[in-house]
């Protein structure tokens, strides 16, 4: 008995340094990044999610989203090279000021709730913004500084968000419809998607329950 004792609590000792560095990953990783978003939107702290957000190429991103969606901004695109004016990212940015418009959305949204309330009943896979969401997305790395978070709402539409880490920070550079438009965006604009590697990794399920306003945006 008093071997068996022994022979336990040896393979005790030699599981615990696996867990202890399953932890420190999990808190320094994509999975952080994500975590964070979702403890703002419960807290309804827009400068903590816009902290986690990379808003110049989440910005970047979305204009190519918006290029990709809209076959007559293509068309704004071949215009403004044919003038000399610049891509359609130049002429969107110059127009809308796409980054302050997202970071205002994003300020009022979080602030007030209404962006998550928003993303739980969205009708379009463009709305990732719910916490249990966030902490349940099934995250695949795609590089040492990229991954990809498929990201499935209550509505039971998935869309995805691509991350990069940014100066040893995991950040949010972009959001897709698409796995490869994601993984684009997270490997770098003009980069070629690496192919699939495999199904990734679940994360654990995060307790019941959370809190929010239930505004509409």
């Amino acid at each position: 008995m008093e071997m068996q004792k022994q022979g336990f609590f040896r393979a005790c000792l030699a599981v615990v340094p696996s867990l202890l560095l399953a932890a420190c990953l999990s808190a320094s990783g994509p999975e952080k990044a994500l975590d964070t978003l979702a403890d703002a939107l419960d807290a309804n702290d827009s400068a903590a999610f816009l902290s986690g957000v990379d808003m110049g190429a989440f910005a970047e991103n979305h204009i190519r989203n918006m290029t990709a969606d809209a076959p007559a901004l293509g068309s704004l695109d071949a215009l403004g090279n044919l003038l000399g004016l610049g891509s359609v990212d130049r002429l969107l940015d110059d127009l809308l000021d796409m980054r302050g418009r997202l970071e205002t959305e994003f300020r009022r949204g979080v602030s007030s709730g209404a962006l998550m309330a928003r993303c739980r009943t969205a009708e379009t896979p463009d709305c990732p913004w719910v916490p249990l969401s966030l902490r349940e997305a099934k995250i695949v790395e795609v590089g040492a500084d990229a991954a990809i978070a498929r990201v499935t709402t209550p509505a039971r539409l998935t869309s995805w968000l691509a991350l990069r880490k940014v100066g040893g920070r995991w950040l949010v550079v972009g959001q897709a419809v698409m796995e490869e438009t994601a993984r684009s965006y997270a490997l770098g604009a003009g980069k070629k998607p690496s192919a699939p590697d495999g199904a990734g990794r679940q994360r654990p399920a995060a307790p019941a329950g959370e809190s929010g306003g239930v505004t509409a945006i």
